[in-house]
């Protein structure tokens, strides 16, 4: 029994790396750095480091492959947006040494592009933000003169706060979406996208399915993110929602879902309505909140490549929080600074004090990451 997990820098591959390690499972931490959450856990067995798949793509699976052909694992969890997506278009090539838990590539690139879900959600009968497409840059003008503002930009492959910015004025809409074109020399077919922006709480319904039929899911509702303009999550409440859930699961099974994916809504605050914002097509950075709340949504997509399917696990524990210390503390004081309230700081439990990554029989990670985080201090 072992998995290679990729991108395990991250705080979400280490909620991975332990739910799998925990079960016995041998466990390769990969990244493209040698020092890495994932490695330092005691739920890691062995590490390997790749190229940069973002600025590498050929060489990052050319190295997988060369990895896995000499290393026996059973299954390939990647964890990352850019990841996922190299891995699900060379699926087939990597498929040859071990099992790959994902849809195929189109679907993957179809959902994550945010104009096209738009569209296709549209067309189903699922609310979403009003949203504006510039194909061509005349088109900037005459879309700044006709939205209602406060508006979003959006990149329309992004993930968590990457490329999101917000305009309330029809100047501010030209200058940061100019802006936004130049920081990622944008071409017009990958223009960003301007959507209305939703006033309400935010929440997830996480999922998992194969071949279309649903497996587990688990909804989360935000209470802190960072940064608090709009950003991941660092405190998070497993909830019910019948209406949201209905939604998602009525969208994923139009796509044929297979695999994990979460998807984010805004709960309108002006009719409680829940309006689609995105969806995640891989593993969610909140995921370590719906193994506490008890679905173990590693170890089942672990446990359906091996086994071909899983029993089915729709109940779960309401009321379990989990948070980010390090991140959440960083939100606390943007909201303190923004609102000069500490409303926005009430609803925290102290205990239990579920971490994502501070842990009392796994503490290595925790001194990784403010190793790190105080390497990147000294940089600037």
């Amino acid at each position: 029994m072992s998995v290679l997990v990729t991108g395990s820098e991250s705080p979400k591959a280490l909620t991975v790396i332990r739910s799998l390690g925990k079960k016995g499972i041998s466990v390769t931490a990969a990244a493209d750095t040698s020092q890495s959450l994932g490695r330092s856990s005691r739920y890691s067995s062995d590490s390997f480091c790749y190229p940069t798949p973002t600025e590498r793509p050929v060489e990052y699976i050319n190295a997988l492959k060369e990895f896995l052909r000499i290393n026996q694992h059973d299954v390939l969890l990647p964890v990352h947006s850019e990841d996922t997506y190299l891995i699900a278009e060379h699926k087939e090539i990597l498929g040859r040494y071990t099992r790959v838990p994902l849809h195929d590539y189109a679907r993957i690139r179809e959902v994550n592009d945010k104009s096209v879900l738009a569209e296709t959600a549209r067309e189903l009968g699922i609310a979403v933000p009003a949203t504006y497409i510039v194909k061509q840059s005349h088109d900037l003008h005459q879309i700044a003169r006709i939205v209602e503002y406060p508006v979003v930009i959006k990149m329309r492959d992004s993930s968590g706060s990457r490329g999101v910015l917000y305009a309330n004025s029809d100047t501010e809409l030209r200058e940061r979406f100019i802006m936004l074109v130049k920081k990622f020399r944008l071409k017009e077919n990958t223009y960003p996208i301007i959507q209305e922006y939703i006033e309400g709480d935010g929440y997830g319904v996480s999922l998992l399915y194969n071949n279309g039929d649903l497996r587990a899911y688990c909804t989360h509702k935000r209470i802190r993110e960072y940064p608090v303009s709009g950003g991941p999550s660092t405190l998070r409440e497993s909830t019910i929602n019948a209406e949201m859930e209905k939604i998602a699961r009525d969208l994923m099974e139009y796509y044929e879902w297979h695999g994990v994916a979460m998807v984010e809504f805004k709960l309108r605050s002006s009719d409680k309505k829940p309006v689609l914002i995105e969806v995640n097509p891989r593993i969610w950075g909140s995921i370590n909140l719906s193994v506490l709340a008890g679905v173990d949504f590693p170890y089942l997509l672990y446990q359906m490549a091996m086994k071909g399917d899983v029993d089915p696990v729709i109940n779960y524990n309401v009321g379990v929080q989990s948070r980010n210390c390090f991140a959440d503390l960083l939100a606390m004081a943007g909201y303190l600074y923004r609102t000069g309230r500490i409303k926005n700081l009430k609803g925290t439990r102290l205990f239990p004090f579920n971490d994502d990554i501070l842990s009392t029989n796994d503490p290595k990670p925790a001194l990784q990451f403010l190793q790190s985080g105080f390497r990147h201090v000294i940089r600037g």
